[in-house]
Formats: structure tokens, sequence, C-alpha cells
């Protein structure tokens, strides 16, 4: 998917994200990440992220995004909104086989899988219990617009 085509599905979103306040959740979060970042995020995973990755966290950014907690490129000041990517693949994938971009909230995660240093395009479903994650989308926006957007869906 194209960023022009992604910009399309989620104006919907962003419409109802300016006039949405409830108890100070926000629909889209918006903790976006300068190139620097991201760069030294990279370096500490130890693995190139995918270009679509990077450009959407530079104008979106993590967070809430829709349906989708993405965990963010660094880490809030302080609080409980302490992980990031580069915490959390350190935890959940030690040898380095996957980033993780957000989770499920069952202990399982959605992640990039990560060859020879550099992170796949393609987003997988990585079960906690289970050492054969699931290709869930071709590409970063399609998994964003499929889960934070739910876009196709009845």
């Amino acid at each position: 998917m194209e960023f022009e085509q992604f910009d399309r599905l989620v104006e919907p979103l962003r419409a109802r994200a300016a006039t949405f306040d409830v108890d100070g959740f926000k629909l889209i979060e918006g903790r976006t990440a300068a190139p620097e970042e991201i760069a030294e995020a990279e370096r500490a995973l130890g693995a190139t992220l995918p270009a679509q990755y990077k450009m959407f966290m530079e104008r979106y950014g993590g967070g809430m995004f829709g349906f989708v907690d993405l965990l963010p490129v660094r880490a809030a000041r302080s609080g409980k909104d302490s992980d990031n990517i580069v915490t959390v693949s350190r935890a959940e994938f030690p040898d380095g086989s996957a980033v993780a971009l957000a989770p499920v909230g069952t202990g399982d995660f959605w992640g990039f899988p990560v060859e020879h240093g550099r992170c796949r395009g393609e987003v997988w479903f990585y079960y906690h219990d289970d050492d054969e994650p699931t290709p869930v989308a071709e590409d970063f926006l399609e998994f964003v617009a499929q889960h934070g957007i739910r876009a196709g869906r009845d």
C-alpha cells in the first residue's frame, strides 16, 4: 500500500479523533519520532527498519492508532508508557529474530521478521507459546489499515 491510499483511508479516523475525548483516551496518540531517534532505535535493535514504517513513525507516530496500540520508537519521558520497540523487542525476541510492533493483548505480538540485520516489510503474528509465526500483512501500512483503521471490514 502507498501512503497516498493510506492517507485517504485514515481521513475518517482523523476527523473522528479531532472531536473524540473520553477520559484522556486518544484515537490517534501521535507519538512521532525524528529521523535521529529512528536511527538510534535501529542501532539498538541491530536491524534496519522498513522505510514505510520509518515514514509512518515520522508522520503519524506510535501509541494508539484507532484499534491498534503501536509501540512507539521512543519511550515516554516517564510513567507507565515506558515501553518502546527496542525494550519490548529485546524482551520478547532476545535472539534478534523479530522486531515487535504492537502487543495483541494476549501475550502475543505483531512484528517484523529480521533477516541478516534487516526487517522484512511484511508484518507477522508471533504467538507467545508457539515457535511458528504467521504472516498477516504484506506491508506495514496494510497492517495498520486492517488492524488500526479496520479498513475492508464489514
